[in-house]
């Protein structure tokens, strides 16, 4: 009756920790996912995006479209978008759409803005530095910026006319490579500032004195860039600061050894190697979701919550490997762009009370 007893009494312990295990692995669980068939434009979707209507917008290789939950509707050239190539979507605060166009391999024609009922389109006649747009930002003055992702530098538009900042020396006393000026990615902190990753490193811009601070990415950390040296090219693809303020960067092409992830807390860069959990070398773009999880698109994504990354695959619902970016909707649901459709579902985070 003992050796009953024990043994009844080991298997509940096993089990009892195997439940508590399972409990304390966060899951994501896909609901459901668009495709062309449903009346995506395409299968191949760049972007995600949902306006101040609750509509969600696609952005795809073949076009744009629209969901309002019951009905697809897609936007073209023939429409007046200005190319079907549509990779970023950001809406202002005065509600206007704006679709920047071409992606890794495309050049872009222009960006498009949409007012509810027609597009204006805008491109290098109107003075936008290049017709390529990799990511916009709208600044604290009501400007929006435009990063190019060509030597021609940044775009800002006060609303009525375009200028470019090309990324000069410091202070003007050097002159910088071209590639400084290939910026893919732009963040604003709390103070107002603007950082522009480049395809040489992170730009600092201090709007207050109109002054630019360098940093070439190496891996012993951030360099200034009076002591950059031989650095050729840093591939930054994007830049997102998290609930602390951190700056986290994600490179393209890194190390075969190295996920393309970085954090800098303002003093030092902490490079992320690559593991079971983060399998990337090279990230393309980052998502603060609402709950402070930080998403990493790349071949499957990779969530980090404050503490530990963890990745989710095919194996856990995403239609494809490859995940061009990914959204948080106003209900808290993720958004999932692959090239086998548009994904949706939630995010469960751990138990483990360390979290």
């Amino acid at each position: 009756m003992r050796k009953r007893l024990h043994v009844i009494w080991l298997v509940v312990f096993l089990l009892s920790n195997w439940i508590i295990s399972i409990a304390h692995t966060a899951e994501l669980k896909i609901e459901k996912t668009l495709t062309q068939a449903d009346g995506l434009a395409s299968n191949i979707v760049l972007t995600i995006f949902e306006d101040d209507h609750g509509a969600m917008w696609f952005g795809t290789t073949d076009g744009l479209t629209r969901y309002d939950g019951e009905s697809f509707q897609t936007f073209t050239i023939q429409d007046g978008l200005v190319d079907d190539t549509v990779s970023v979507i950001f809406q202002d605060q005065q509600g206007m759409l704006w679709f920047g166009t071409g992606s890794s391999s495309l050049p872009g024609r222009g960006v498009s803005r949409y007012n509810q009922h027609e597009f204006q389109n805008f491109t290098t006649a109107e003075g936008l530095a290049s017709n390529t747009v990799k990511d916009i930002l709208e600044d604290g003055a009501g400007r929006l910026w435009f990063a190019t992702g060509s030597p021609d530098g940044v775009s800002r538009y006060d609303g009525e006319n375009f200028d470019t900042l090309t990324i000069d020396g410091p202070m003007g006393t050097f002159t910088l490579p071209e590639w400084w000026s290939v910026v893919e990615a732009i963040a604003q902190d709390t103070a107002g500032n603007l950082w522009f990753g480049s395809q040489a490193g992170i730009s600092y811009y201090n709007v207050k004195t109109s002054r630019f601070r360098y940093f070439a990415v190496h891996k012993e950390g951030f360099t200034p860039f009076v002591e950059m040296g031989d650095m050729l090219s840093a591939r930054v693809t994007d830049l997102q600061f998290d609930t602390k303020q951190n700056l986290w960067i994600t490179q393209d092409m890194a190390a075969p050894d190295d996920s393309g992830v970085r954090r800098y807390d303002g003093k030092e860069l902490i490079s992320f190697p690559r593991s079971e959990e983060l399998p990337m070398s090279g990230v393309k773009n980052i998502l603060l979701d609402s709950k402070g999880n930080l998403w990493f698109s790349s071949v499957g994504v990779s969530v980090y919550d404050g503490n530990t990354f963890q990745h989710f695959n095919t194996l856990d619902g995403l239609p494809n490997k490859r995940v061009w970016s990914v959204f948080e909707d106003s209900r808290g649901k993720l958004w999932f762009a692959t090239d086998a459709g548009a994904a949706v579902g939630v995010y469960l985070p751990s138990q483990n009370a360390d979290n």
